[in-house]
């Protein structure tokens, strides 16, 4: 699945933890590799291999500055895009520094996040355009989590609705909800759920609808995308009021 992950962009950090230009770098792990993370004294953002190309020192040591990170050991620079722009130890006239290169790996920033592509196109696709991925103005809440699973097994929870209301709200009792919300009609009728499941060309649609008024049904929708996105219901709609989220039976 690594090389399938490799065709997308891959949320890799928060922008707050390179807060500002020439700040200190940041180790990460993404697909099994050890990297390294910077940002530039131009604001732009770098995501390179951990060791250095010449003797494999750590690149989390390098000094950030003027546009690269430095190494410590010899001094080798490299740019953005893995390119060796200084080399001290080089006479002038030489030109062995255009032979080296450093892994490194395209990146973007919107959201509030720091999105890097580990494929092997060399033009990368367009970002997602999740909807929290292009209309967010500020940022909400943005997590970091360790979930000790397969990658699978994530998906797989974050599609299914129903466990929701037994692991995480088993003792929640539904007459303490606010009567129309999601709450309300997602732990009283915890064993009614039904689900409805649509391939689409981004990935899955799903619903799953359980019963509401005597009338009336109480959907709750999501989204899953290649090749590892949910996007699921909100938690919280206020008082009920005739709109998409109950219809008529039939």
């Amino acid at each position: 699945m690594g090389e399938v992950f490799r065709q997308y962009w891959i949320p890799a950090i928060r922008s707050d933890e390179l807060p500002a230009p020439d700040c200190a770098p940041l180790r990460l792990k993404l697909l099994g590799e050890d990297l390294i993370a910077y940002r530039t004294t131009s604001g732009d953002v770098g995501i390179m291999q951990n060791s250095c190309p010449h003797r494999g020192a750590s690149m989390f040591f390098g000094r950030n500055e003027e546009e690269g990170l430095r190494c410590v050991y010899h001094g080798w620079k490299f740019d953005v895009a893995g390119n060796c722009v200084d080399m001290p130890s080089e006479p002038a006239e030489s030109n062995f520094r255009t032979k080296v290169h450093a892994k490194a790996y395209p990146t973007q920033e919107r959201g509030f996040i720091i999105w890097a592509y580990m494929g092997p196109r060399e033009v990368p696709p367009p970002l997602p355009d999740m909807e929290a991925n292009i209309m967010t103005t500020d940022a909400r809440q943005i997590s970091i989590i360790m979930r000790k699973c397969n990658w699978m097994q994530g998906v797989e929870g974050e599609l299914d609705t129903v466990h929701a209301a037994f692991l995480h709200g088993g003792a929640v009792r539904y007459q303490d909800q606010e009567p129309g919300s999601l709450s309300y009609y997602h732990y009283k009728e915890r064993d009614n759920a039904r689900f409805i499941a649509k391939d689409t060309d981004f990935g899955t649609a799903y619903g799953a609808y359980r019963p509401a008024e005597a009338d009336t049904t109480y959907w709750r929708i999501g989204y899953a995308f290649f090749p590892f996105y949910a996007m699921q219901a909100g938690r919280s709609h206020g008082p009920r009021r005739q709109d998409e989220r109950l219809r008529p039976h039939g």
